[in-house]
């Protein structure tokens, strides 16, 4: 007799006679404003990703990150070797709860900072320019 068992089950079984607990799903980040009159800005912002702010920096690169006002996100780029530096507000958000990324446009050149909200000593940076990779760097607090 030959006996097909679906994966699914397969998998979810062995889970529970074993122990496993598989994570939860992350949420897709959500991130928007609704008017409040009473609010100093006249509007609010309503984000379910966490935001991290702070310093971060390897050897070639520094980066200052954080809430600049509601629904206004502040980067702040420096190369470490030339100096030269850059500094953007913009509000986009996107990726996962547990994975944040915040993205900050410049022209035809896109600055992602993207970190998991389990690790905020640390951060992803990468840059793209006209949808081509061109650097992707690991920063720390």
């Amino acid at each position: 007799m030959n006996c097909r068992i679906p994966i699914i089950a397969t998998t979810a079984a062995i889970a529970m006679v074993s122990g496993l607990n598989f994570p939860a799903r992350a949420e897709v980040c959500q991130a928007y404003t609704v008017d409040r009159p009473a609010d100093p800005y006249g509007y609010a912002e309503i984000n379910n990703c966490s935001l991290i702010s702070g310093e971060f920096a390897n050897r070639d690169w520094q980066v200052t990150i954080g809430a600049w006002e509601p629904a206004a996100y502040l980067y702040r780029g420096v190369n470490r070797y030339t100096g030269a530096s850059i500094q953007l507000i913009d509000f986009d958000v996107a990726g996962t709860t547990e994975r944040p990324q915040y993205r900050f446009h410049n022209g035809d050149t896109t600055y992602v900072v993207s970190f998991q909200s389990a690790d905020p000593n640390t951060i992803r940076l990468q840059v793209y320019q006209l949808g081509q990779p061109l650097l992707n760097e690991v920063l720390y607090r």
